[in-house]
């Protein structure tokens, strides 16, 4: 069932405030993880109707037994309402903003006249999480609420108002335990019929800001048929031949009481058995229990479709015990169309390419990025800010950031503007610039993607509050502290890090002040603009004093990406790019973290060193992307030098973007209408071709190089104004098929 439309939205809104808060929280018993609440009520002949719900910290509505929607997993994950902080691993005591989200629906074709049952089922989500402990306890509620308001016109013009109200009844669900990060147990036996019902309890209002969501839900996107590997007993292993999100969809037809169950790996062990630990099976929590990825179905006799409700899985291997068939691996993920197509003469580049997108996209649930889909599950703000202008090249993702910027803006603290490691705000460690920066840095690149004055406008207000606390943060001119107690990291994600963090965060702060500046000015806040810039000197002034070697032109002796560090942050004199073309020319591999490695090959590119930048894309040197395309994976690890960690973590692919945007030339997107292109040609690539959508309209790239010529077609759709750079030149392309000689 379609989403309400905007007319019929706007028709409702007339009548008042958002329609669900005239509504109460109802909940089943503290003791039900997934109970199903439901409402009976009578209706004439309905003309149109809409429904605005939400339940936490899932939901799925059925109307009449017809689902409401196949979208899942909603509503998407935020700072729902106030909790208790004391139990967290890294101490924090900041009073943030809330919100909860709730998704309107145009139900009119599944009423009837008569008697009609909304029935609405809840699961755990990140609502109440009592399982997972590694970051600490942090669930929001001690039972599942939700709340709905359905109006309806009839046919006289009349408007009606069926509400949460605490006289609907629940019941149980086969459903018996559902979590996050261990996974769901159904008792099918439950589905023989049950007439049980039991009165709901209503719950007080807390604070907290509804808001109407508009960011893309989760679907099923596509099916695989896995393959069966090793066959022991009644176990049974496959491989799905790429690691997903999702899960595995089974027949049973074992007798009642017999126990089919599902377990989900990334790896597998030299004999052909899971291996769970880069997905968190290494983790126990306070009971002692292993946080594996499992799914267990107690059967009741009858041949049934299975898979979970309210979890889903990240997983390449999975291991089958019991009396029951593969059907098929649903891919579970959030609905992002893909805006850009890449293909070039190098298989690592092609790897890179699809590796990176596999990776973002099974990271993409819940209305956030998250650092790994299986392990922690956080929207860590360090890994987010890294890739995000990488996801908004790649996929139509505007809904997506929007969305996650107000997370991190929510999340923010009210008193002093410390940013979270993660948002939604769930614990993690991270550091002051590298993490917190994001408050910046992802508006920063929305705004070049979208071009939206209005959301910088809106957000400008959080950044500045965030440039207050790290000056707070801020001893003999660098960024070297954060919350007491807690992590202030620099760089992260090497074997051992070694760039000092006070340098980290320092340079990447005059680099968010410059970013920050263009923002002011694009919103005609020239005087900030002006008081950024002097702020910027000084701390530049303090970088160069502590760790510039004037012997040697290097900045913290080269270490770990320390010379792009500075040429990112306008600190360098003529030597500093050599040595680190020098450094980097000798060792050809990523010897940097996450962030470095970004900063590395973006600072290249910009100093027009593209064929070292290509060489480090390319290397197949352990620390590099080579090297894990010829092990044959199928994502990015978190760690290149193949650290035992989680082999979904996108965060090393935001270099990404530059094969889209450097070997293709496509842009962020149009400027006053206009789409530019500026390709680079490395040495060593002998051909690439992609496209890009810009106002929903292709253009199309493809080159060849033959000698020292460059053979530049464009296409470009009818409505697109298009121009070329190359070097001092500009070309205006026509709609059609265009072709450009460029000598090298």
């Amino acid at each position: 069932m379609c989403s309400a439309t905007k007319q019929q939205a706007r028709r409702y809104e007339r009548t008042g405030k958002v329609m669900i808060e005239n509504a109460k929280w109802i909940a089943a018993t503290e003791a039900e993880q997934a109970p199903c609440i439901e409402k009976s009520f009578s209706v004439g002949k309905v003309r149109s109707a809409i429904l605005d719900i939400t339940g936490l910290g899932y939901f799925c509505a059925e109307i009449n037994g017809k689902k409401v929607t196949d979208d899942l997993f909603n509503p998407v994950f935020s700072d729902y309402r106030v909790r208790p902080l004391n139990n967290l691993l890294y101490p924090i005591a900041d009073r943030m903003n809330h919100r909860v989200y709730f998704c309107r629906y145009d139900v009119t074709e599944l009423l009837a006249e008569g008697i009609n049952t909304l029935s609405v089922c809840l699961g755990n989500g990140w609502y109440r999480q009592t399982k997972r402990t590694a970051e600490g306890h942090l669930e929001f509620g001690k039972r599942l609420i939700a709340r709905f308001s359905l109006r309806y016109i009839d046919n006289n013009e009349q408007q009606h108002e069926i509400l949460s109200d605490g006289t609907e009844m629940w019941r149980q669900t086969e459903v018996v335990e559902n979590n996050l990060f261990y996974g769901e147990t159904q008792d099918l036996r439950r589905l023989v019929k049950n007439d049980s019902r039991y009165p709901v309890m209503t719950e007080d209002d807390f604070t907290t800001t509804f808001t109407l969501q508009t960011c893309p839900a989760e679907r099923i996107i596509r099916k695989i048929t896995p393959k069966l590997i090793n066959k022991t007993e009644n176990k049974k292993i496959y491989d799905v031949g790429e690691t997903v999100s999702g899960w595995v969809r089974l027949l049973a037809m074992g007798n009642s009481g017999e126990v089919v169950t599902v377990n989900h790996a990334e790896c597998i062990t030299k004999d052909c058995r899971l291996d769970v630990n880069s997905c968190g099976g290494d983790i126990t929590n306070d009971q002692g229990e292993r946080q594996l990825q499992l799914n267990r179905y107690i059967l009741d006799g009858t041949e049934r479709l299975l898979y979970p409700k309210f979890c889903k899985q990240a997983f390449r291997y999975f291991e089958v015990d019991g009396n029951a068939d593969v059907v098929c691996v649903d891919v579970v993920h959030t609905d992002l169309s893909e805006r850009t197509t890449f293909l070039c003469s190098n298989g690592v580049l092609n790897w890179l390419y699809s590796a990176y997108k596999r990776t973002q996209l099974i990271n993409m649930h819940d209305g956030f990025p998250s650092d790994c889909p299986h392990r922690e599950r956080l929207g860590y703000t360090g890994d987010g800010q890294i890739t995000a202008s990488a996801a908004m090249t790649m996929f139509e993702s505007e809904a997506f950031y929007r969305k996650w910027i107000n997370d991190i803006c929510d999340c923010q603290n009210i008193d002093n503007g410390h940013v979270q490691h993660t948002a939604p705000f769930y614990g993690g460690g991270g550091g002051p610039v590298g993490w917190g920066g994001a408050i910046v840095q992802v508006p920063y690149a929305f705004y070049l993607h979208y071009g939206d004055k209005t959301l910088v406008e809106q957000v400008f207000p959080y950044m500045q509050k965030w440039v207050n606390y790290i000056v707070s943060r801020t001893e003999k001119g660098l960024v070297c502290r954060e919350e007491s107690g807690g992590w202030c990291l620099g760089d992260w994600a090497t074997l051992d890090v070694t760039i000092p963090q006070e340098y980290v965060n320092t340079t990447l702060f005059v680099v968010m002040l410059d970013k920050m500046r263009f923002l002011a000015e694009q919103i005609g806040k020239n005087d900030v603009a002006r008081e950024l810039c002097k702020m910027q000197s000084e701390y530049r002034k303090s970088i160069t004093y502590r760790f510039f070697d004037n012997k040697t032109g290097n900045f913290c002796q080269g270490v770990q990406g320390a010379d792009a560090f500075a040429l990112a942050a306008g600190l360098s004199d003529k030597r500093t790019l050599a040595r680190l073309v020098e450094r980097y020319t000798a060792d050809c591999r990523f010897d940097t973290g996450f962030i470095g490695t970004y900063v590395l090959v973006e600072q290249l590119i910009a100093h027009d060193q593209i064929d070292l930048a290509y060489d480090l894309l390319t290397s197949v040197k352990k620390g590099s992307f080579g090297y894990l395309k010829k092990r044959g994976e199928t994502t990015i690890w978190e760690y290149l030098d193949t650290k035992w960690c989680s082999h979904a973590h996108p965060m090393f692919g935001g270099v990404s973007e530059f094969l889209l945007k450097t070997f293709l030339g496509f842009p962020d997107g149009e400027y006053d209408k206009t789409v530019v292109l500026q390709p680079k040609f490395p040495r060593k690539l002998r051909r690439a071709k992609g496209s890009a959508l810009y106002d929903g309209k292709i253009v199309e790239v493809e080159w060849r190089r033959i000698k020292n010529t460059i053979r530049y077609k464009v296409f470009v759709t009818e409505g697109l104004n298009v121009s070329v750079v190359y070097g001092n030149d500009i070309t205006q392309l026509q709609a059609g098929e265009n072709e450009i000689c460029v000598e090298l």
